[in-house]
């Protein structure tokens, strides 16, 4: 035996670093993918308390325009809010656009900092076929500006 470990010293210390190097693989994959908090959202959520939304915040958004949009409804996500307009028909783009510009005078300086903010615009009464609707826009929480889609 001891013949056999003299003559494959070298085989035996890479089989060692090999069977070593795989359980630290092993070891580092279940860690990486099984999380032991449970949570989908990790830890992206931490602070969300101090940040909480108005329920009435649809309501808010509607209540800043006379005309043009028929209904707004909100939907928060984790950090992202959903704000879904339905504009009336004959709203042009610009004007659409300017509506959910003008939504985010509802949130706070802090929230706008907090929370991403997805636009979604819709015209479901449209009296004709219209590529311009729907039309979605993103305000990121690092950004001052939204981003809307090249439609």
């Amino acid at each position: 035996m001891k013949k056999v470990i003299k003559e494959n010293k070298v085989l035996f210390v890479l089989a060692l670093i090999v069977i070593i190097s795989l359980i630290l693989i092993g070891v580092g994959l279940v860690k990486y993918f099984y999380s032991s908090s449970g949570d989908k959202y990790g830890d992206r959520l931490n602070g969300i308390e101090e940040h909480k939304l108005s329920n009435t915040l649809a309501d808010d958004i509607k209540a800043l325009y006379e005309s043009g949009v028929e209904s707004v409804s909100v939907d928060t996500k984790g950090k992202i809010i959903y704000v879904i307009m339905d504009v009336s028909d004959g709203v042009s783009k610009v004007d659409a656009q300017s509506y959910a510009i003008k939504a985010l005078d509802v949130f706070s300086d802090d929230d706008k900092s907090f929370y991403d903010i997805q636009f979604m615009i819709t015209c479901k009464n449209a009296s004709e076929e219209t590529t311009t609707y729907p039309m979605e826009g993103y305000k990121n929480s690092n950004n001052t500006q939204v981003v809307w889609t090249n439609n």
